[in-house]
């Protein structure tokens, strides 16, 4: 076997091997199956040199049947090239393809023509290098060569034009592939050569096999190692060993010492891989310097985030030493939130900072459900199509990175392209993993103390509220002994009238006006002990807010329109009005389930804010709409399978934006009416809403347009 032979064997393996690894990786991924066809055409290729190289002398009828048997293979390796890198590339123009194909069918054919010794035949056969048989110049041949180079320039012209637009693993995916082609075709395209009187041995051919492995390693990998790297070990370890091995044999042609040339090179072979690894690090030092500097500051600052105790300064602070070090396009980070459960938009940077970034991920959403399953760090490549189009932001990215405790996903970062168009390394993943893992504890740190900073409020409101909530059990005893006394007074008086109107009602019939005098004096006392009692439920329901005893056992199913008329009824008393401009809206049945006098507090609180917030409006609106401002309150009751759902809205003047986040905290109010109270109303609410009832209460609202509350009760069978 001489040495043209034993590359076609070396072909035909590492062809048929890599290319089959790379197809059953995923075998239905259009580019891998594209791949696995290609790699057998060169195998066909490798096949020829193998058994051609085998062919003595004087055998010609055996070479021509071995190249026509493998020419086909030969034919299409420049068109399944293009085919693979019109897949890959994803052009859109099919007619190159087409012609090309049908370049390949027409010169796989002709041969097999009778009669024809025009391509492959005896006649066309001259012997090289004494060894074996390749094929005249002739006019198709020289035809063939000419459209099989020009079909491999164009793979490369198109390769070309996505390298320039290409960026980060794409580009250096591309790098890969000139480097792959170049060994391949510098063996194959110079066996051209032979054919031509050029005496070249096809010991290039030797390099062909590495190109299958390298091709594969590119498709395969999603993180590829810096292509300057690879010519710089294959470049340190060449030069190296060139010395090691090179000494000896200059040193056994002018000294003729065998012995002495040996000990030379156990010696050398010895060093040869230290000096190796020494000048390999000392070159990658250089050339990753950039790298190695930005991974050691994240090293530091990660070391040094779990000081800071605000997250919001927290997120900023990660996502601009992000962006700012590893200079990338832009960095942003999603924290979860513990109360809603979904995943919020807390710092970004880059790219126009907001542009269409969405605000917030559902704990339930594709990408979150997919990033809690992977848990590492993942990239678009390896990454399914559904979830990358799911969200622009996702599209963009070029790296997330998951920031997790244990098997709880609290939050992830999203990192944008770098500026020098380099990959992310896994250099790069193994400092994003120990990022990952300080920033998780920095954020848990963070959420501790605002969780505690909270708790501290809460138990400082509570204790002014216990307090109060002692005063108010002193002051409404004190009411309901002068409520006895005005319910006493009034009954009295409502007796006397009613004795003397028995007495005397010849008097009364004889004078109208005493008649009048006496039915109005017993409207009024039957109004006054009207509001007695009303006055007195409003106690009793403040006053069972405070109590300690077991609420659950006062949860009942109720008619919701009944509450919504006794507020009104009392609202109407409060501020001395004549009606309210109140729309009740339900949707499907009007009970509901819950703790009836708290709920009817909560909604009695709303209603009144709502009222107040149309007054101000009226105070404060512009010139513009007076006059044409029509108040409006709304109430809408609707249900779903899981939830009661009560909507209170108005509009009215609405709420600043500077104001929004301390609508739900004690003693806060922008209210200026006396009737306004202690600004405690809305707090109460949302304890009531969430302590009690495990529901939730929101808002929204927009300044001189009015506000929106939305509460949302969990049903009984869900609760």
């Amino acid at each position: 076997m001489n040495a043209f032979s034993f590359s076609g064997l070396l072909v035909i393996i590492s062809s048929l091997f890599f290319g089959f690894f790379v197809f059953f990786r995923n075998p239905g991924n259009k580019v891998n199956r594209l791949w696995v066809i290609f790699s057998t055409a060169v195998s066909l290729w490798g096949l020829a040199a193998f058994k051609i190289g085998m062919i003595p002398l004087g055998e010609e009828k055996s070479a021509v049947m071995w190249w026509r048997i493998t020419y086909p293979g030969i034919t299409f390796i420049p068109v399944l090239f293009y085919h693979f890198v019109h897949a890959w590339l994803e052009l859109k123009k099919k007619i190159f393809l087409v012609l090309f194909y049908l370049w390949g069918f027409i010169f796989s054919g002709i041969q097999w023509l009778p009669k024809w010794d025009l391509f492959i035949s005896v006649n066309t056969l001259k012997p090289v290098f004494s060894s074996f048989y390749v094929l005249k110049p002739t006019l198709l041949l020289n035809l063939f060569v000419f459209c099989w180079f020009s079909i491999i320039i164009y793979s490369h012209y198109e390769l070309y034009k996505a390298f320039r637009t290409s960026v980060g693993l794409r580009k250096n995916q591309i790098r890969y592939f000139f480097l792959a082609i170049a060994l391949a075709f510098l063996g194959g395209g110079l066996s051209f050569s032979m054919c031509y009187g050029l005496d070249i041995y096809p010991y290039f051919n030797f390099a062909v096999p590495l190109y299958p492995a390298i091709m594969a390693y590119a498709i395969l990998r999603y993180r590829l190692m810096d292509i300057r790297i690879v010519f710089t070990r294959a470049g340190i370890f060449l030069a190296v060993y060139a010395v090691v091995l090179g000494i000896p044999f200059i040193m056994l042609k002018y000294t003729g010492s065998g012995l002495l040339s040996t000990s030379f090179a156990v010696v050398f072979a010895t060093i040869g891989p230290l000096i190796y690894r020494f000048l390999q690090v000392k070159a990658e030092s250089v050339i990753l310097a950039q790298q190695h500097r930005y991974q050691k500051i994240l090293l530091q600052t990660a070391i040094g985030m779990v000081t800071e105790h605000n997250l919001k300064k927290l997120s900023k602070l990660i996502v601009y030493i992000l962006k700012r070090t590893i200079r990338i396009s832009f960095a942003a980070i999603f924290i979860k939130d513990k109360k809603s459960g979904s995943y919020d938009l807390k710092a970004i940077r880059g790219e126009s900072d907001t542009g269409k970034c969405v605000a917030s991920f559902r704990s339930d959403a594709p990408f979150v459900t997919y990033l809690k399953k992977k848990m590492e760090s993942s990239f678009p490549e390896e990454t399914p199509k559904e979830i990358i189009t799911s969200a622009d932001i996702i599209s963009r990215a070029k790296a997330i990175i998951p920031i997790s405790i244990g098997n709880e996903l609290i939050g992830f970062v999203f990192l944008g392209e770098k500026m020098n168009n380099q990959p992310y390394s896994d250099e790069d993943i193994n400092v994003f993993r120990i990022l990952s893992r300080q920033a998780a504890l920095a954020v848990e740190n963070c959420i501790f103390f605002e969780e505690s900073k909270e708790m501290q409020q809460r138990m400082f409101s509570a204790e002014k509220l216990a307090s109060i909530g002692g005063m108010a059990d002193g002051i409404a005893h004190q009411i309901k002994n002068r409520l006895n006394l005005f319910s006493l007074a009034a009954g009295e008086l409502k007796l006397e009238i009613k004795d003397f109107a028995t007495k005397h009602t010849g008097l009364l019939n004889n004078s109208p006006e005493l008649h009048e005098t006496f039915k109005y004096l017993d409207g009024i006392s039957s109004s006054i002990i009207d509001n007695v009692k009303r006055t007195d439920g409003i106690i009793k329901g403040i006053l069972d807010f405070a109590k300690v005893e077991n609420k659950e056992n006062l949860f009942c199913s109720f008619s919701f329109r009944e509450i919504v008329e006794l507020a009104s009824r009392l609202l109407m008393l409060k501020h001395e009005a004549a009606s309210l401009p109140i729309t009740l809206t339900i949707e499907g049945y009007e009970n509901i389930y819950a703790f009836k006098a708290q709920l009817t507090e909560v909604i009695y609180n709303l209603l009144d804010n709502a009222y107040e917030a149309i007054q101000e409006r009226k105070t404060h609106g512009t010139t513009r709409e007076s006059g044409t401002f029509v108040p409006e309150i709304k109430v809408a009751l609707t249900h779903t399978r899981e939830l009661h759902i009560i909507k209170v809205s108005d509009n009215g003047i609405g709420i600043k934006g500077e104001d929004t986040h301390k609508v739900f905290a004690p003693f806060f109010t922008t209210k200026t009416s006396y009737k306004s109270g202690s600004g405690i109303g809305v707090y109460v609410v949302k304890r009531i809403i969430e302590e009690i009832h495990k529901g939730s209460i929101r808002f929204d609202s927009s300044y001189m347009r009015g506000t929106s509350f939305t509460i949302e009760l969990p049903r009984p069978d869900v609760r």
